[in-house]
């Protein structure tokens, strides 16, 4: 199913992080929600530190201040796997067209509870529908 842009904005905003490679932590200007880890050296590994950012503000401090120290850095987009992933992003499947149908559901299922409860407790209305039944089927 095709996603909406409030699909994409959801996955965005709370499923996918942005993960920074980079040999060499810059100076200052990292902002403090940046989780900072250091990777294992071995010899075929081109970065030394990984920097997971969450928000879009604070990635664009960072990547600004690592352009102006002139480092050398590579950037991923990784999906992260919390807890609410299967609820606000389900695989293939769109979290505002679910919503939007079970609130269709919900309208339809009042609405019909409502007009139930009417007729019930209306004896005026119960007679005459009944009255006007007898005559439909007298046809």
């Amino acid at each position: 199913m095709q996603l909406t842009q409030f699909d994409r904005w959801l996955r965005e905003k709370f499923i996918y992080r942005t993960h920074i490679y980079t040999m060499r932590l810059p100076e200052s200007g990292v902002p403090s929600q940046v989780l900072i880890e250091e990777l294992e050296e071995s010899p075929t590994r081109r970065y030394r530190y990984r920097l997971i950012v969450n928000a879009r503000r604070d990635l664009e401090t960072l990547l600004a201040v690592l352009r102006k120290g002139n480092q050398m850095f590579a950037t991923r987009v990784v999906e992260g796997n919390p807890w609410y992933k299967p609820i606000i992003a389900p695989e293939g499947k769109s979290f505002f067209f679910r919503i939007f149908w079970w609130a269709v559901v919900v309208v339809v299922a009042f609405t019909v509870l409502t007009l139930g409860y009417t007729v019930i407790t209306n004896e005026e209305l119960k007679t005459e529908i009944i009255e006007s039944l007898d005559l439909l089927r007298d046809r």
